[in-house]
């Protein structure tokens, strides 16, 4: 049976410094094999790195802005209203044996 490694977290420091010291060895795979990383590790952090994504690296969703989070909490409220219109309208129908 095959032992699970454990798995480690690093900071977004860490990481950038992994990616930097991968990048003097002469392969990748022997920066890899120092560090012990699997390449698609290396290459989700590459992809973060050079799209700016530093909330992705440091493990947590990327801040939204703060048009998005009112626009999203308008969203829910008009949901519920709608939600609650149609309650009424199916109560109603019921009242008025329409169904």
């Amino acid at each position: 049976m095959e032992e699970k490694k454990a798995r480690r977290v690093f900071t977004l420091e860490q990481k950038f410094e992994i990616l930097k010291d991968i990048e003097t060895f002469a392969t990748v795979k022997e920066g890899l094999a120092r560090y012990q990383l699997e390449y698609s590790v290396y290459r989700k952090w590459k992809r973060q790195l050079q799209v700016g994504v530093r909330a992705s690296l440091r493990n947590s969703r990327p801040i939204k802005p703060a048009d998005v989070k009112r626009l999203e909490a308008e969203n829910r409220k008009l949901k519920e209203v709608v939600l609650n219109q149609s309650l009424i309208i199916n109560e109603l129908k019921k009242e008025m044996n329409l169904d």
